[in-house]
């Protein structure tokens, strides 16, 4: 049983603008979902997610067709249960799972992505929610945790949102990175109309 205490009351700092992010990655349990696995008599697993997900990469599509903005953005796991696979086909996002080196696979990643620059993590988010996140966490140049992180991550973490992991939080980093707050409501329904 969890019994982390919240230690992540640290101040958070402010996402970095849209023009100097190239990628996005997400961790998948504990991140798309509440951590919590249900398996049947059969052995098979099922796991929640949040609905609202997928609009907000209906509209990470959009924003990037209307602004001509060009991010990656996927989800790198070491789950290797299909179900992974079956809620990015869902959500149309790239999958890598079965993954145990996080930070080796991101390092040759960003190396193919970005021609060698050496600074290249500079222009990664990632967002996780536990230990084996912590290695590509401290590198990535923007680290993002839900609140139900765990605590080393949440102490890591450049921001920690106040959603719980498949409880919006998902969402609720997609309508910041986006500045859906600050958009008009044409521009919003521009978003809506156009997935």
């Amino acid at each position: 049983m969890k019994s982390w205490s919240r230690s992540c009351n640290l101040p958070s700092k402010t996402l970095p603008p849209i023009a100097k992010i190239h990628t996005v990655a997400f961790d998948f349990d504990g991140v798309f979902t509440d951590n919590k696995v249900w398996v049947d008599q059969d052995g098979r697993e099922s796991v929640r997610c949040d609905r609202g997900d997928g609009l907000a990469f209906d509209f990470v599509r959009a924003f990037q067709r209307i602004e001509n903005v060009k991010i990656d953005f996927f989800i790198l796991s070491k789950e290797t249960n299909p179900v992974v696979l079956a809620r990015a086909k869902k959500l149309k996002l790239d999958c890598h799972h079965g993954v145990g080196d996080k930070l080796g696979f991101m390092t040759n990643y960003l190396a193919n992505r970005t021609s060698a620059d050496t600074r290249s993590f500079d222009g990664l988010v990632y967002l996780g929610n536990d230990l084996n996140d912590l290695p590509l966490m401290r590198r990535a140049g923007f680290a993002v945790a839900p609140a139900d992180a765990h605590p080393m991550v949440c102490k890591i973490a450049h921001l920690v949102m106040p959603q719980n992991g498949g409880e919006g939080f998902v969402r609720a980093f997609i309508e910041l990175l986006l500045g859906i707050n600050h958009l008009s409501q044409e521009k919003i329904d521009e978003l809506v109309s156009n997935r």
